[in-house]
């Protein structure tokens, strides 16, 4: 597989990430602030199972924390491919949604 192919789909599972850690970090207390409900909502219909685990009483800290770590882990993996090993290390864990 090619680079420029790998980082598309490296960051097609980047942007899955994002949107379950910036879910899991927002709040319906928050929904009136332009976009918030809608970006929950488009989040909520696009990962259904992932949403469940981050409302689960039993699953959310695991869930959020894998999200968090996939987010991670797949920034580190654009990092080293646009930016170099160094500055990807640097960057390693950029967490921000």
């Amino acid at each position: 597989m090619k680079k420029k192919l790998i980082l598309e789909e490296v960051k097609k599972i980047e942007s899955k990430y994002c949107d379950l850690v910036w879910y899991a970090r927002s709040s319906s207390k928050h929904d009136s602030i332009p976009g918030v409900l809608e970006n929950r909502t488009r989040i909520e219909e696009a990962y259904p199972a992932e949403v469940a685990k981050l409302k689960s009483k039993t699953d959310s800290d695991w869930a959020h924390g894998f999200n968090s770590g996939m987010l991670a882990g797949m920034r580190y993996v654009m990092d080293l491919f646009t930016e170099g090993k160094e500055e990807a290390e640097d960057l390693f864990p950029d967490l921000d949604s």
